[in-house]
């Protein structure tokens, strides 16, 4: 993960330079332009110093991933209403009106909250939507409309915070093998589900449909690796052509 600093200049409308003396939320917003890239959206914060609307926020992630810090993280953003004052804000980009973030830039956005709630010793129970705070939709594709069930966005929220868990978790176990339970996200279109770790173990289902699942043990034939599905389905290769871990 890689942060480019790109302090706004301090002025009362987008850096006013209040300290930020407690963080207790880490707040996830999307910018509701699509298209926009990270850099535009920082200008735009920086030119409300000439007059113009109280808005800005700590970090800006771009379309492919770009991170950009707008904001030192012991000062105020104008970002969640009554959360500035103990929260850390994050405004993602996103390519449609949809509001779905790119899966680079949903990887950096995951990467960013691990690296924040470790910082300030918090858990991703603590990882906010700006709709938590005022019942704004925001961001879009994580909140309740009329267009999506409360279920079906807060599911999608829920699995972003199963991501940045993952994360927070060591790689590795104290026997040195990979620390379980984590998820992964598959990528082949029709991986095979095998009964026991191997390829020439039985083949007992398939996996179509590129959803996440959590690995809760693993296993090695020679180099490549394999995880046993939490479902109890079978175990399926681990290989990074055929999935991603998260």
């Amino acid at each position: 993960m890689e942060i480019k600093e790109m302090y706004l200049t301090p002025n009362k409308f987008s850096r006013p330079q209040i300290p930020l003396t407690k963080v207790t939320k880490i707040a996830v917003h999307y910018v509701g332009n699509p298209g926009t890239s990270a850099l535009a959206n920082r200008n735009y914060f920086e030119n409300q110093k000439n007059g113009g609307t109280y808005v800005s926020s700590h970090f800006v992630i771009g379309l492919q991933g770009e991170i950009i810090q707008c904001i030192p993280l012991n000062e105020w953003s104008y970002c969640t209403n009554q959360a500035n004052g103990y929260s850390i804000s994050i405004e993602c980009c996103h390519p449609d009106a949809t509001g779905k973030f790119t899966e680079a830039t949903e990887k950096s956005l995951a990467e960013l909250c691990a690296y924040l709630l470790k910082k300030y010793g918090l858990t991703a129970d603590d990882i906010i939507r700006h709709y938590d705070v005022t019942g704004k939709q925001c961001p879009l594709y994580w909140s309740p409309t009329k267009y999506q069930s409360a279920a079906a966005a807060n599911g999608r929220f829920e699995d972003f915070k199963n991501r940045v868990r993952a994360l927070m978790k060591p790689d590795k176990s104290p026997d040195g093998t990979p620390a379980v339970p984590f998820l992964v996200r598959v990528l082949d279109p029709a991986l095979n589900i095998r009964e026991a770790p191997g390829t020439d173990s039985k083949k007992v289902g398939c996996i179509t449909d590129g959803l996440i699942y959590t690995i809760v043990e693993t296993a090695y034939e020679g180099n490549v690796g394999w995880g046993r599905l939490k479902s109890g389905a079978g175990w399926i290769s681990l290989e990074n052509k055929y999935v991603v871990k998260l």
